[in-house]
C-alpha cells in the first residue's frame, strides 16, 4: 500500500494502518505473557489449597474436643473444594480469605495440640486475598487485551476498507475524466475495479480469519481450560508467526495442566497405599520431630506400649516417664531415664510391662530430622527363653539327682539286704523292733531315691494299658481317707475315656501326691477337690497333633505367685513349713509324666485356685490285668544247689546278694571282673545263672557281658541288676532287669520267672 500512487495522497491513513498493525502485534505478545503469568498464579493457588487440605487432615486426626468443631472443619474443607472446582472465582476466594482471617483470630481459644496446626493453616492461606487480586487483575488484563485485539482487527478492517474505497473513488474519478477518451476501455476499467474490490475483500477476510478467528478461538479455549476442561485444543499450531507461538504456548500449558492432574491423582493413590501399610503393620511405629514432639504413630504403637493417651505433639520423654509411672522396667535393671537417649544415635531398650508383657523399644535419631521409634512384641520370645532356661536347669539338676540316686541305691541295697537277713526268729523282741525301725527308715530312703529318679526320669517304669476311670475309682477311698472332714472329693469321668499307656503304680503315687498338695493348699478352708478325666487332642511343641487323656486336679486353695510357679518343679523346693514337705512331690510327678511321654500344665491364681493338668499318652491296646507270681522258698528243685555267678563291682552289694542267694539254697561265685565271670561261664559247665550289674568299671557293660555269656553258653540264664533305669536298652535285647534296692522277695520272684516256677 505504501508504494501505491494513492499512498502519497493519504499518508495519515497509511501511517495509521501501520501503527495499528504494530499495536496488534504488541497486544498479542502481551496476551501471551499474561496467559503464562496467570498459569503460574493458578498453580500457586492449587498448591496453597492442597497444603491447606493436608493441614486439615492432620487437624481431623486430633482426638481432643474444642474449636474448631467438625462442622467448622467441614465448612472450610468445602470452601477449599469449591476453590478447586470453581477456578479463580473472586467471591469464593474472598469468602475463603474471610474465613482464614476469622480462624486466625480464634487460634488462642483452640487446644494446645491444635494450635501449631492452625497456625500453619493460617500461614498457608494468608496470601489468599492478595493472590485473588492478582488473579482478578490477570483476568481483566487478559480480557482487556483480547477485546483490544478484536478492536484493532475491526479498526484495521475499517482502514483497509477505507483505503479500498479511496482506490475505488480514485479509479471512478479517472474513469469520468477519461470517459470520453476511453469509452472503448470502460469495460476493462470496471473489471479492474471489480477485481480490486474482490482482492480488498479477500484481504480483509484473510486478516479477520487469520487473526480475529484464531485469537477468539484461543481466548475461548483458555476460558474452557480455566473451568476444568482438560481436552482443549487450539488452531494455528503450525503458524510461524506470533499467533503460532501463542497457540503452541497455550498447548504446552494445557498439556502441563493435564500432567499435573495425573501426577496429583497418582500422588493421592500412593499416599493412600502408604497410609494403609503404615496402619496395618504388626509392629508399632512412631515419628518424632527434631524437638522430640510426636508427629504421627500407628495404633499398634500405643497398643504394644499399653499407653492410651499418645497424641500428636506429646514429647517422647513424657512418653517414657509415663511408662515408668505405669511400672515398666528395663530387662537389664538399669533406670529408664529419657536423658540417656541424647547420648546415642540408636538405642534399643527391652522393657517388661505390667501384665507380664515384654516389648523391644527402638529409638533411632535421624540427623536434623527427629527420632524414628519402633516397638516390637517380644513376649513369645521371652517365654521361650524362660522355658529353655528352665528346661536346661531341670536337665542339670536331673543329671545330679540321677547320679546321687544311683549311689544311694547301692547303699540302700546293702542296708536293706543285711537288715532283712538279720530278721530271724531267734532275735529278741527289742532287737527285732530296732531292726524293723531301721528297715522302715531304709525303705523311706528307697522311696526318696525313687522320687529323685522320677524327677531325673531315670526310674524303671512298667507301662501298660490302664483304664483310668477304674484306677481313679479304686483309689478314691484312699484319697478321701487323706482328706479332712471339711473337704470332699468330686470325680468327673468322661464316659468315652480312652485307656492310657502308663505305669499304674507311679500314676497312683502321682495322683495321691497331687490330692495331698491340694489338701494342704486348702488348709483352713471348706470346699471340694475336683478330679476331671477326659479325652483331649493336643498340639505338641514339634507341631504334631496327638490324642491324649487328661487328668485335672482342681482346688480352691491359696494358689501360687508367678515366682513360685517358676520354681514349683525344682526338687526340694517347697512352701510348706519345715518338716511338712520334702519338696519332691511335684518334681516326682513332673519327671514321671515327662518320662512317660506326657505333659504337665499348671493354671493358678494367687489366693483363689490351682489347676494341675496331666496329659497322658493314649494306649493302643485294651487294658489288661497283671498276673501275680506265687512266691516260693526257693526256685531250685528239691535237693539241687544251682551254681550262680555274681558280677558286681561294689563289694558290699555283691556280698549281700550272695547271702540272699545262699538263703535260697544256691551256690555262688562272685567277682568284680567281667573277664573272670565269662571265663567261669566258659570253663564251668554247672553255671546255671549269671547275675550282673549293668554299670561296670572299664569299657564293657553288664549288657555286653551277659550277651557274650549267652554266646558262650546258649542255655544259661541271665539277670541284670542296676540302680539306673536301663529298661529301654535291656528290653530291646529281652534281658530281665531287677532295680536296686530290692528285697529278697523281689529277687526270688525274678528267679522264679527265669526258671519257669510259680
Amino acid at each position: 500500500m505504501a508504494e501505491a500512487p494513492i499512498a502519497s495522497k493519504q499518508p495519515e491513513l497509511i501511517q495509521r494502518i501501520h501503527h495499528r498493525s504494530e499495536e496488534l502485534q504488541q497486544s498479542v505478545q502481551k496476551l501471551l505473557t499474561l496467559t503464562r503469568q496467570r498459569h503460574l498464579e493458578r498453580h500457586t493457588l492449587l498448591s496453597m489449597v492442597y497444603q491447606a487440605q493436608s493441614e486439615l487432615d492432620l487437624l481431623a486426626q486430633q482426638q481432643d474436643a474444642g474449636w474448631p468443631q467438625p462442622h467448622d472443619q467441614t465448612l472450610l474443607r468445602n470452601m477449599l473444594a469449591m476453590t478447586l472446582t470453581i477456578p479463580a472465582s473472586p467471591d469464593v476466594l474472598n469468602e475463603l480469605a474471610d474465613m482464614q482471617e476469622s480462624w486466625q483470630k480464634q487460634i488462642p481459644i483452640a487446644s494446645t495440640p491444635r494450635q501449631p496446626i492452625l497456625r500453619r493453616l493460617s500461614l498457608i492461606l494468608e496470601p489468599l486475598r492478595q493472590l485473588n487480586e492478582q488473579l482478578q487483575n490477570s483476568d481483566l488484563a487478559i480480557a482487556y487485551h483480547t477485546f483490544r485485539i478484536k478492536a484493532l482487527v475491526n479498526l484495521l478492517d475499517q482502514d483497509i476498507n477505507h483505503y479500498v474505497q479511496l482506490v475505488v473513488d480514485s479509479a471512478a474519478t479517472r474513469a469520468e475524466r477519461t470517459h470520453n477518451e476511453l469509452e472503448t476501455s470502460t469495460y476493462t476499467i470496471e473489471i479492474f475495479a471489480l477485481l480490486a474490490i474482490i482482492i480488498t475483500a479477500l484481504a480483509g477476510n484473510y486478516i479477520y480469519d487469520n487473526l480475529g478467528v484464531h485469537l477468539t478461538a484461543i481466548a475461548d479455549a483458555m476460558t474452557r481450560l480455566t473451568k476444568g476442561e482438560r481436552t482443549v485444543r487450539v488452531p494455528a499450531l503450525n503458524r510461524q508467526d506470533e499467533l503460532g507461538d501463542l497457540a503452541r504456548a497455550f498447548n504446552v500449558f494445557a498439556n502441563n495442566a493435564a500432567s499435573l492432574q495425573r501426577v496429583t491423582k497418582l500422588f493421592k493413590e500412593k499416599s493412600i497405599q502408604l497410609e494403609a501399610t503404615f496402619l496395618s503393620i504388626r509392629d508399632g511405629f512412631a515419628l518424632f520431630d527434631a524437638e522430640g514432639s510426636l508427629v504421627v504413630c500407628n495404633p499398634q504403637y500405643s497398643e504394644l506400649l499399653q499407653v492410651d493417651n499418645i497424641v500428636a505433639g506429646c514429647h517422647f520423654r513424657d512418653l517414657l516417664e509415663q511408662l515408668v509411672q505405669q511400672g515398666a522396667q528395663r530387662i537389664d535393671g538399669k533406670p529408664l531415664f529419657a536423658t540417656q537417649l541424647s547420648q546415642e544415635q540408636i538405642l534399643t531398650l527391652e522393657l517388661q510391662l505390667p501384665g507380664g508383657r515384654f516389648v523391644e523399644l527402638r529409638l533411632n535419631q535421624l540427623p536434623n530430622q527427629g527420632i524414628a521409634s519402633m516397638v516390637l512384641d517380644r513376649t513369645d520370645r521371652k517365654t521361650l527363653e524362660a522355658e529353655l532356661i528352665h528346661s536346661q536347669k531341670m536337665k542339670a539338676v536331673g543329671h545330679l539327682t540321677g547320679g546321687i540316686a544311683h549311689d544311694f541305691n547301692n547303699l540302700l541295697a546293702v542296708i536293706l539286704g543285711n537288715l532283712e537277713l538279720l530278721q530271724t526268729d531267734e532275735l529278741e523282741d527289742r532287737t527285732r523292733q530296732r531292726i524293723e525301725r531301721a528297715y522302715k527308715a531304709a525303705e523311706r530312703g528307697a522311696q526318696l531315691t525313687q522320687r529323685l529318679l522320677a524327677f531325673s526320669r531315670k526310674q524303671a517304669l512298667r507301662p501298660r494299658a490302664i483304664d483310668l476311670g477304674l484306677l481313679v475309682t479304686n483309689l478314691r477311698e484312699l484319697m478321701e481317707h487323706s482328706l479332712p472332714a471339711s473337704l470332699r472329693l468330686e470325680l468327673e469321668i468322661a464316659p468315652d475315656l480312652r485307656p492310657a499307656w502308663m505305669d499304674a503304680n507311679q500314676l497312683e503315687n502321682s495322683l495321691l501326691n497331687l490330692v495331698v498338695n491340694a489338701r494342704d493348699a486348702m488348709e483352713g478352708r471348706a470346699g471340694a477337690i475336683r478330679l476331671r478325666l477326659f479325652n483331649q487332642r493336643v498340639q505338641r511343641t514339634s507341631g504334631r497333633v496327638q490324642d491324649m487323656v487328661s487328668i485335672e486336679v482342681i482346688d480352691q486353695g491359696c494358689g501360687m505367685t508367678p515366682e513360685i510357679l517358676q520354681r514349683v518343679f525344682e526338687p526340694f523346693f517347697t512352701t510348706k513349713a519345715a518338716g511338712k514337705g520334702s519338696g519332691l512331690g511335684l518334681s516326682m510327678v513332673y519327671g514321671f509324666v515327662r518320662q512317660s511321654g506326657g505333659r504337665v500344665q499348671i493354671e493358678t491364681e494367687p489366693d483363689r485356685s490351682t489347676l494341675i493338668r496331666l496329659q497322658l499318652p493314649c494306649a493302643e491296646a485294651l487294658p489288661t490285668t497283671e498276673k501275680e507270681i506265687t512266691e516260693t522258698a526257693s526256685f531250685a528243685e528239691e535237693g539241687e544247689m544251682p551254681l550262680i555267678v555274681v558280677l558286681e563291682d561294689q563289694a558290699d552289694v555283691r556280698q549281700t546278694l550272695c547271702e540272699y542267694l545262699h538263703s535260697m539254697g544256691c551256690l555262688t561265685m562272685d567277682t568284680d571282673s567281667g573277664e573272670q565271670a565269662l571265663d567261669w561261664v566258659r570253663t564251668i559247665p554247672d553255671v546255671a545263672l549269671l547275675i550282673s550289674d549293668v554299670v561296670l568299671p572299664g569299657q564293657a557293660s553288664g549288657i555286653d557281658v551277659v550277651t557274650q555269656a549267652e554266646q558262650l553258653k546258649p542255655d544259661i540264664k541271665v539277670l541284670l541288676v542296676s540302680g539306673h533305669d536301663f529298661s529301654d536298652q535291656v528290653s530291646e535285647m529281652r534281658f530281665p532287669l531287677l532295680m536296686k534296692p530290692y528285697t529278697r522277695t523281689e529277687l526270688l520272684a525274678k528267679c522264679n520267672c527265669l526258671f519257669k516256677k510259680g
